[in-house]
């Protein structure tokens, strides 16, 4: 259905470094152009950037371009492939009014699953022995190894994880090979085939019983109207038993940040490890900057390396031009 996509340029007009030469290593015998620079780095759509992607019928590109290319009538894109797993950027910007956008969209569904396993190990490890204090203890120039030396096995930690799609699975996979348990957190309706690495499933509509048995509690989720503001309100309230640690690693807006600070000061759990947020860049005057048990990080838990974008975009491109099924095709209805 699209063979004639072969011998069409490819666009890329992405910031992730490399990705562009990733791209030509991978497809020798395609035309690979690379949008200037400037002229998106802004992810403004100009004029001069309109001329330039004009004739592209395959575009490479962030999300916050592809959001602003959703409605624009006079291109003539055809496969759009998103260097981020996230699409909720373009999601927010469907008009009811307008339709769905013309162009198939593609998520980038490879290579995060390890990237963001390590993030939530690494700092599951951070918390389990203490990096904070000993680095507070070192900056003191205190031997405190009476306090230190005491710390739990990851063995006998339970690990809670919402949203099973390809990267929760690898999380799982990963928390897994260390020895913890994992509880995976799913519909009622759900129709995913069980993940060998989960040990235990909890439903998300008894999820009041599923929390008090957590030692951590890691959301993945997109953004999506059945996910919003899901943890907000006094739902962690039931975690005050074992005060798991709630790391999250999808979308902000699973929990007001009203809701998060209350958990937090009324101890019911254990702390946050946080990665995404409601309004990004965090705001200067939010609460969370200052509270002790709270990490934060600028939203690079899945941060977009050249190989592994590059990877799945021609995996990609080679199927659509044969005509063959899409990887990570985002479902407009859905919303991911």
């Amino acid at each position: 259905m699209a063979a004639h996509l072969r011998g069409k340029a490819v666009y890329v007009a992405s910031a992730v470094p490399g990705l562009f030469t990733q791209i030509q290593k991978l497809l020798p015998n395609e035309s690979i152009i690379q949008v200037d620079p400037e002229l998106h780095e802004d992810n403004i759509l100009t004029n001069e950037l309109k001329l330039q992607i004009k004739d592209a019928d395959v575009l490479v590109a962030g999300p916050r371009l592809i959001a602003e290319l959703m409605y624009v009538s006079d291109l003539k894109l055809k496969l759009v492939v998103c260097t981020t797993a996230g699409v909720n950027m373009m999601i927010n910007k469907l008009d009811n009014s307008k339709g769905h956008p013309t162009f198939t969209l593609i998520r980038t569904g490879e290579g995060y699953g390890r990237i963001i396993g390590e993030y939530v190990i690494g700092h599951i490890i951070a918390t389990e022995r203490r990096f904070k204090e000993t680095y507070s203890k070192q900056k003191g120039h205190v031997w405190a190894k009476n306090s230190l030396k005491s710390f739990r096995l990851l063995t006998s930690v339970n690990i809670g994880i919402l949203g099973l799609g390809q990267i929760g699975k690898e999380v799982a996979r990963m928390c897994k090979c260390m020895g913890m348990t994992v509880t995976g957190i799913k519909r009622q309706d759900s129709t995913s085939p069980p993940c060998q690495n989960v040990d235990n499933y909890g439903l998300l509509e008894n999820l009041a019983d599923v929390l008090p048995q957590l030692d951590y509690l890691c959301s993945i989720l997109p953004s999506t109207p059945q996910t919003r503001n899901l943890l907000s309100g006094d739902i962690l309230s039931h975690c005050k038993t074992k005060k798991p640690v709630f790391i999250n690693i999808g979308r902000g807006d699973v929990i007001d940040e009203e809701s998060l600070v209350k958990a937090i000061k009324c101890e019911w759990i254990g702390g946050a490890i946080l990665d995404v947020f409601n309004k990004e860049p965090l705001p200067t005057t939010s609460e969370l900057w200052d509270l002790s048990n709270v990490t934060i990080t600028p939203h690079v838990a899945g941060a977009s390396l050249a190989e592994q974008v590059a990877e799945c975009f021609v995996d990609n491109y080679n199927r659509y031009i044969k005509g063959e099924q899409l990887k990570y095709q985002v479902d407009w209805i859905k919303g991911y």
